[in-house]
């Protein structure tokens, strides 16, 4: 078997790429997803790749997925239904919540607020107590309740059981009692207990967190058996690894258990693999844009590394799960545009998806999206065919623009291009919190463009941040599924921990993260990497002492038992509080948590460095076409990406297209095709 594969299921496209193993090449492909049932969408797309390649499903490797069955469960509330067994007394914790109302100021007088995922009616208050902050006994499990509770929820038609008591992450004892009794009483119930998903401080975000878990986890186990098992009806023998909302691996059976680590799996890929590139080129700091056909996510890479958050967000929940920090906007290809009542123009959130999807389509699609407005000014040529395959209908695009150009009393093109200037000052608003409200300056990062309509607008979105190199990789509409092939097996281990420097020293904290480091490696020896093969990461959660806001500072471990102690990680974090917020205190720190990310390398990937050539780009121009740049058309050459080799240059006006997406080159800017085949553009002046 020399073949790897990745996948990842979008809103409108599941995409699919394959690495010969032997060749090094790479082979990708795009097909529709199918919303219903996304594991249909899956076979069928690693049935057209692997043909597309050569070769066949049976010579499969390694294959590492991306879903978003997580993502759309709690968007569309269709998870399972969930029982909570919590201490005596704290039966609200759901519903007290936290005192933030989503939206707009004053939302609240408009809010509905959200259901909480466990209903009272399904909730049960045991005895016992774990002591704060000694973590000891002061008054034991009633064993009784507890086997009362898991029946009474079992007969009223619980499908998943949360177990999440009071003080249970300073002493898990009688979580793990409580989870031995339900495996006695009702060993069909998935349950998951707190202490285990969470063991940290925060009732709240610890209960939901967990309760997020079993939302998930009927439909995460029954879709994840359903995909295994088709594949092996396929032919497959490939090790089936999830990708996490961190960026790293997991195997399908950890998935199963932990289903809320997958929450943002999709977009994490792309932010991995874009980090990959840049770094291989040199630009360890850039902003990442991934622009699909719903939405549009973006992220900021420094040193090489994607930036984490502890708060993971979906919809209108907020949740303690690591992952990449993306800001997602609904800017999409698909995203529709409308006239409002008092004249102005809207660009989504509302997307045609992928049925009927855009007017271009010849689905069915009427109503004007981003890529209709792309299809009328030329930014997609005639040329092109969706995917490689899907004809476009550009009279049926130009219909559906014409329809806001007659409510603006404008021409189609300005139409057109007016939407193209909204979707884009929607994007620039999402890199701005992820750069400029964080206290970075664009103008430092480069920026790398992917997904199928990323490339496309990347060039305008990296004029107004001036951020350059502007870097298209190679196969810049899977490029999830590219990052899923550069992951590792991955997981996060932490403990409260909330001692400040004035109670502690460097040696306290070393003695605590090797604790915890040998929890990681354990972890990481059941997923099968070799002692030899695993790495740590180590991270203080830190913040002013009686302060709330916190930071994840790097800890360098051997640097922890000299001199300097906890000074480094002291300095670090008042260095980020005051480009964050632009002031430091003369207060202790506390270290509020330590975490250990354990690692294990999967060379999923080889990224190969290539000769560059004198030859010139002109055998790979396929055509000229009139595109529409400001407010003219430019006569603009089309090339075929797969015929340019590094070392060739396109000076702009420039459309460069591919199976799987179309980049667009502006006048006044160069393209230059690097060692690595991505296109790297720069301005002008910056030449």
């Amino acid at each position: 078997m020399t073949y790897n594969l990745g996948v990842d299921v979008g809103g409108t496209f599941t995409d699919v790429i394959v690495f010969d193993k032997a060749t090094h090449e790479l082979t990708i492909d795009k097909v529709l997803s199918t919303p219903a049932n996304p594991s249909e969408g899956v076979i069928h797309g690693v049935k057209e790749a692997t043909a597309k390649a050569g070769t066949s499903v049976s010579e499969l490797e390694l294959l590492f997925h991306g879903t978003t069955v997580v993502t759309n469960m709690l968007l569309e509330e269709t998870g399972s239904r969930v029982g909570l067994i919590t201490t005596a007394g704290h039966e609200d914790v759901l519903h007290l919540a936290r005192a933030w109302t989503p939206g707009p100021l004053y939302g609240w007088m408009d809010m509905e607020k959200p259901d909480p995922l466990a209903d009272l009616a399904d909730t049960r208050g045991v005895g016992g107590t774990i002591s704060s902050p000694a973590g000891e006994e002061t008054e034991p499990l009633d064993e009784d309740a507890v086997r009362e509770a898991v029946r009474e929820l079992e007969a009223a038609g619980v499908e998943a059981l949360t177990v999440a008591l009071l003080n249970s992450y300073l002493n898990p004892a009688h979580e793990e009692r409580v989870r031995e009794i339900v495996a006695e009483e009702a060993p069909e119930l998935p349950v998951s207990i707190s202490s285990e998903i969470v063991p940290e401080y925060g009732e709240y975000e610890r209960t939901l967190t967990t309760a997020i878990n079993d939302y998930a986890r009927p439909t995460v186990i029954s879709y994840l058996e359903d995909l295994d098992e088709s594949l092996g009806e396929a032919g497959s023998t490939a090790t089936m690894n999830v990708v996490r909302s961190d960026g790293g691996l997991m195997s399908s059976q950890a998935a199963k258990e932990r289903p809320v680590e997958l929450a943002l799996s999709g977009p994490s890929g792309g932010v991995v693999g874009a980090a990959t590139i840049a770094e291989k080129k040199g630009v360890p700091d850039v902003l990442t844009l991934d622009m699909g056909g719903t939405s549009t996510d973006v992220s900021l890479v420094e040193g090489g590394v994607a930036e984490t958050t502890r708060q993971t967000k979906v919809g209108y929940r907020e949740f303690k799960s690591r992952s990449v920090d993306v800001n997602t906007v609904g800017a999409g290809g698909g995203s529709i545009a409308r006239v409002q009542l008092n004249g102005s123009l809207q660009v989504g959130p509302e997307s045609a998806g992928a049925d009927p999807g855009p007017a271009c389509y010849g689905l069915g699609g009427e109503e004007p999206t981003v890529t209709d407005a792309n299809v009328v000014l030329g930014r997609i040529p005639p040329s092109v065919q969706l995917g490689g395959r899907m004809d476009l209908d550009r009279d049926a695009a130009r219909d559906a623009v014409a329809t806001i150009a007659d409510e603006r009393d404008s021409t189609i093109e300005e139409a057109a291009q007016a939407i193209l200037d909204i979707v884009n000052e929607n994007m620039h608003g999402a890199l701005r919190v992820v750069s400029v409200e964080r206290g970075y300056d664009p103008r430092e990062f480069g920026l790398v463009a992917f997904g199928g309509a990323g490339p496309m607008h990347a060039n305008a979105l990296a004029d107004v941040m001036d951020a350059y190199p502007l870097v298209i990789p190679p196969g810049p509409g899977v490029m999830s599924a590219f990052g899923f092939l550069t992951s590792d097996i991955q997981n996060e281990f932490s403990e409260t921990y909330l001692e400040t420097d004035e109670d502690v020293d460097g040696e306290d904290v070393y003695e605590e993260l090797r604790a915890i480091e040998a929890e990681a490696s354990d972890w990481l020896a059941s997923e099968g990497v070799d002692e030899a093969d695993q790495t740590f990461e180590y991270v203080a959660e830190c913040r002013y002492f009686r302060q709330d806001i916190q930071m994840s500072i790097p800890v360098t471990l051997e640097n922890l038992r000299g001199e300097a102690g906890l000074a480094e990680i002291k300095g670090d974090f008042e260095a980020r509080h005051d480009r964050q917020f632009g002031f430091s205190l003369d207060a202790p720190l506390e270290i509020a948590n330590l975490r250990v990310i354990g690692k294990g390398t999967l060379q999923g990937v080889t990224i190969e460095e290539q000769e560059l050539t004198t030859v010139d780009p002109s055998d790979a121009e396929i055509d000229t076409s009139d595109v529409y740049f400001g407010e003219a058309y430019h006569e603009t050459p089309i090339y075929d990406r797969t015929e340019l080799r590094p070392g060739n240059e396109l000076e702009g006006p420039a459309i460069v297209t591919d199976d799987d997406s179309t980049v667009v080159i502006q006048p006044d800017h160069t393209a230059t095709i690097d060692r690595y085949g991505n296109i790297e553009i720069t301005r002008g002046e910056d030449q």
